[in-house]
């Protein structure tokens, strides 16, 4: 039988890769010793599962001791066997390491074995997670006063990805935290909030349009008609159109507002 070992790094930690018949085999005790998990509970847990334990291969392997079995399981069903272990029964202090390894070792596997298809296939975020994504930025956008472009320029730089669709899905959690969090129901909020300010100064300009306006009327309107009709145009056609855009502002801003209002009114925070 041809038996070849590698290792693959994780963590600051070795996970030990046996190739074995041509099909690539994870040592699990070195796994579970990383963890903090009990190795001789685990191997009892594989060896009464109906399907795991018909995965398991013990392989002759050299180590510092001489030639040791290890129990291997094939990489196909590393993750029935973490996804398998309730991290709410573990002990507290490894249920973090536990996690992350959930989160993150398949990829690391996948990438290492299979990089083409990984390059072609990427295991990377949803549609619903770049909406989520997107929606952080712009909360965190309006909590911070930072442009969009410079949020996404950091957020690239710190996970190392070329576009925030390319992050992978196991990096969600994490992306989401370092952005902020998305708060809905704030978010919400800060939406009407937007909406209210921009009805009050669309009002303001209308109010000071409606000074300018009688003040041409009192005293310039007739002069200008009388010795300078083009100028009289010009002010006359500017003024209507002014009037009539900050109208037509307004009237969209109001309507959006009642929209707005009606929505919040619905929704069961």
């Amino acid at each position: 039988m041809n038996t070849q070992l590698e290792t693959i790094q994780f963590h600051n930690q070795s996970l030990i890769v046996l190739n074995h018949e041509n099909k690539p085999y994870i040592a699990m005790k070195p796994v579970c010793e990383n963890i903090g998990l009990d190795w001789h509970a685990q191997l009892n847990r594989i060896n009464r599962h109906n399907v795991l334990n018909k995965g398991v291969v013990m392989i002759a392997t050299p180590t510092k001791g001489g030639i040791q079995k290890l129990a291997c399981l094939p990489i196909s069903m590393i993750n029935g066997w973490l996804f398998g272990i309730d991290t709410n029964r573990v002990k507290l202090e490894i249920k973090q390491k536990l996690e992350q390894y959930q989160l993150e070792c398949f990829d690391v596997l996948y990438n290492h074995f299979m990089p083409k298809v990984a390059s072609q296939y990427p295991n990377t975020i949803s549609i619903e997670q770049q909406q989520a994504i997107k929606q952080a930025v712009n909360e965190r956008s309006y909590r911070t006063g930072e442009h969009h472009q410079a949020i996404y320029t950091k957020f690239y730089e710190q996970f190392k990805i070329p576009r925030y669709q390319d992050l992978p899905a196991s990096k969600f959690d994490e992306a989401i935290q370092w952005l902020g969090g998305v708060h809905s129901r704030d978010f919400r909020a800060v939406n009407l909030d937007n909406l209210k300010r921009q009805y009050n100064y669309l009002a303001t300009i209308q109010e000071y349009y409606y000074r300018v306006f009688d003040l041409y009327n009192d005293t310039l309107a007739m002069f200008l008609e009388k010795n300078c009709p083009h100028l009289h145009y010009n002010f006359s056609t500017a003024l209507n159109k002014i009037q009539i855009n900050v109208g037509l502002s307004l009237n969209f801003v109001r309507s959006e507002l009642d929209v707005s209002n009606s929505k919040l009114s619905k929704v069961k925070w």
